[in-house]
């Protein structure tokens, strides 16, 4: 049986100095120097931000008076006294003893906060790390119950722990450690907030399976149903795994094949078919409010294309599918209700454009994103890095708008403009920016999302982050959240590799964390919030 086609290679992350440069086979066409993929621009990133506090400005639609006037196996986390640790009875879960880690210190990002700006919490990395480091998995928010006291509970995975911290201060609910490292984690919850991710087999043989499954009560920390994932050929390969929650169903997207599972008992519901005609192959799987399989076919014809299917979450039928234009490949999901993609040229590398689809998969409008006075970068640059489709920031979808980022003048850290595009027409409605900082778009959690995109004001060093909203008919933003300024350089770190807004806060994550922190730093901020 033939297997896949080969795929693009992988990507760096912003906020990555430890990847490795990438080397294209010489069938795909080269990047333009533009594209921030290497990881020596990351070093020099790092190098900047600290020598020359890369920032300075004030906003045009923002007051910014306080500004002015400033100028395998573990055991548990030790955490000196008094530090933002477990809550009286939080769980501490492992499967087998091991080596203590190092005490985490507490920093206070309240102390010396000013006038107006926002209660926070930060956490400092506490897992050991291989020597490369590790990518963090999706954040997660749920009801904590017992475990939350009442309250939400914000949850992710890094390396082989998986955490569960109380939203409103950042206390540890739980922790959770599993026999291997975590290599894949959906984007979305189950109802009643289960999870299910996939962990390797343990193997020293560098063989590089990730063919575990692990369902999880994101409540309480505790395990429930263990699957490993069997291999019969090449088409349906463990080695890259990807997963999609879509309602009670886990969808594995396991070499070529998909697999739907039940998430209440691992019940396998479905697989998914090899077609015979059209030489089309599985490249990943979507889900949330629909469950997609996103495929490549005809893979170096004239004709090559790709192709999405919307496929039921219970049987795995398909309903409809969508096919993108001639020498079009799907490269990433931005939502999935209402269908939004963003589709690369097979011959020109920088040449992209984001498709809107309707209900029965049929094109809505096409925009095409190498042309125009603003230029863009597929995902804020951050390429794929092993990550699923549904991984892309610089983008999100509210309002029958997609809102996107505009790449920074200087290619990196300068400032950039939000812009919204109607979904029905692919006609640009506004622009709009704050002055002398960089944002980004983020992705809301839960129910009661209001009108209009959240938007993050990246922290620089100089220069605290903010929370705003801008109207979905565009104009000046509202202040959701001011930043404290004791967290500016820790957050401004970051990088914002994650965000996600949801209960009045919003959670800032790194992408990626390195053994020695980014310019050889030992201590990294992992997590920080802010709220109301």
């Amino acid at each position: 049986m033939a297997g896949p086609p080969p795929q693009r290679p992988h990507e760096p992350v912003p906020g990555n100095p430890y990847a490795q440069p990438v080397t294209r086979p010489v069938t795909q066409p080269v990047p333009s120097p533009k594209r921030r993929t290497g990881a020596v621009a990351w070093v020099v990133v790092g190098a900047v931000i600290a020598a020359v506090g890369v920032g300075a400005g004030a906003y045009a639609l923002l007051k910014e008076d306080d500004d002015r006037r400033s100028g395998g196996f573990r055991a548990p986390v030790a955490r000196e006294s008094g530090a933002p640790g477990e809550p009286s009875g939080s769980g501490e879960r492992t499967d087998a003893p091991g080596r203590p880690e190092q005490p985490v210190r507490r920093v206070d990002v309240n102390a010396a906060r000013k006038s107006g700006e926002s209660k926070g919490w930060l956490d400092l990395n506490g897992v050991k790390l291989p020597g490369k480091g590790a990518m963090l998995g999706d954040l997660w928010t749920v009801d904590g119950g017992a475990s939350g006291k009442g309250g939400a509970l914000v949850v992710q995975a890094l390396y082989d722990t998986v955490t569960a911290y109380r939203a409103r201060d950042g206390a540890k609910a739980w922790t959770l450690r599993l026999p291997d490292k975590v290599c894949d984690t959906p984007v979305d919850t189950a109802p009643g907030g289960h999870v299910v991710v996939a962990y390797g087999n343990g193997s020293t043989s560098g063989s590089g399976k990730c063919n575990q499954l692990q369902q999880i009560d994101l409540r309480t920390g505790e395990k429930g149903w263990h699957r490993e994932l069997k291999e019969h050929d090449l088409s349906d390969s463990t080695s890259t795994v990807h997963l999609a929650m879509t309602g009670s169903t886990v969808t594995v997207g396991q070499g070529d094949i998909a697999h739907g599972y039940r998430v209440s008992d691992g019940k396998r519901l479905f697989s998914s078919k090899r077609e015979r005609v059209g030489a089309c192959f599985l490249r990943d799987v979507a889900g949330g409010a629909r469950l997609l399989y996103v495929e490549s076919c005809a893979a170096g014809a004239p004709k090559a294309h790709g192709r999405v299917k919307n496929v039921d979450p219970s049987t795995g039928d398909v309903r409809w599918q969508y096919r993108t234009r001639n020498g079009w490949s799907v490269d990433k999901v931005y939502s999935v209700d209402p269908l939004v993609l963003a589709v690369r040229n097979k011959d020109d590398y920088d040449k992209w454009a984001v498709v809107s689809v309707d209900g029965r998969g049929r094109e809505r409008a096409w925009i095409p994103l190498d042309r125009g006075p603003y230029a863009y970068e597929m995902c804020d640059g951050a390429g794929d890095a092993g990550e699923g489709v549904q991984n892309c920031p610089g983008g999100v979808v509210g309002d029958d708008s997609l809102y996107l980022s505009t790449e920074p003048k200087d290619g990196i850290l300068g400032p950039n403009k939000l812009v919204a595009y109607d979904l029905a027409t692919g006609k640009r409605r506004w622009a709009a920016a704050v002055r002398g900082r960089q944002l980004l778009p983020v992705r809301q959690a839960g129910d009661g999302k209001r009108s209009g995109v959240v938007v993050y004001v990246r922290a620089q060093h100089g220069k605290t982050g903010r929370t705003v909203r801008f109207p979905a008919s565009g104009g000046a933003p509202d202040v959701l959240l001011r930043h404290s300024t004791p967290a500016q350089k820790w957050e401004a770190d970051m990088f914002a590799g994650e965000t996600l807004y949801g209960g009045g806060r919003i959670f800032v994550a790194p992408s990626r964390l390195g053994p020695e922190g980014l310019g050889g730093k030992k201590e990294q901020g992992r997590l920080v919030s802010f709220g109301r």
